[in-house]
């Protein structure tokens, strides 16, 4: 995939929302995952990023009685990433 290209995908996230809340699962693992190329990491296995990605839900996402970081794992694949 070509960088322009998956900036346009990035840019046409499909968001979960619902009563003005908005899911940051995907945009959250996008950031995520870029640290980790940064950091020349370039596979991104979820048993490694699961407890990251959880606390950053935690920390920026809406309270909830559970959180689902394997959500985005899955559902960035509809969108094309």
């Amino acid at each position: 995939m070509e960088v322009n290209e998956l900036k346009q995908r990035i840019a046409n996230l499909s968001i979960w929302k619902k009563n003005g809340q908005r899911a940051p699962h995907k945009p959250l693992l996008i950031l995520l995952s870029l640290a980790q190329f940064q950091q020349q990491h370039t596979v991104l296995p979820y048993e490694t990023v699961r407890e990251k990605l959880k606390k950053l839900l935690v920390e920026f996402g809406p309270a909830r009685k559970s959180y689902h970081p394997e959500e985005p794992f899955v559902r960035l694949s509809t969108d094309g990433i």
